[in-house]
């Protein structure tokens, strides 16, 4: 029964000292200071057709108001994604 009880006290230590700390917020100065951006390709849906090409969901978080902005587009290209944040 021995076996454990050190090391099961010493994580349970590092658990208490990581909920103490607290997080490390960050705030922007001023609008598209930083924005996080992901495109994903999304899947041809029954009944549409896959010659058209695929669709794009585009997706944008400004920090400066921590909004989420999401559209659809044809392609994939730096056009597109310049088009979602004007």
């Amino acid at each position: 029964m021995k076996y454990g009880i050190k090391r099961l006290a010493k994580i349970e230590k590092q658990i208490e000292q990581k909920l103490k700390r607290q997080a490390k917020r960050y705030d922007k100065d001023y609008l598209r200071q930083m924005v996080h951006f992901d495109v994903k390709q999304l899947p041809v849906l029954e009944g549409q057709s896959s010659q058209r090409g695929r669709d794009y969901l585009f997706i944008a978080i400004d920090d400066y108001f921590r909004e989420l902005f999401a559209t659809i587009m044809p392609d994939k290209t730096q056009h597109s994604a310049k088009r979602l944040l004007e």
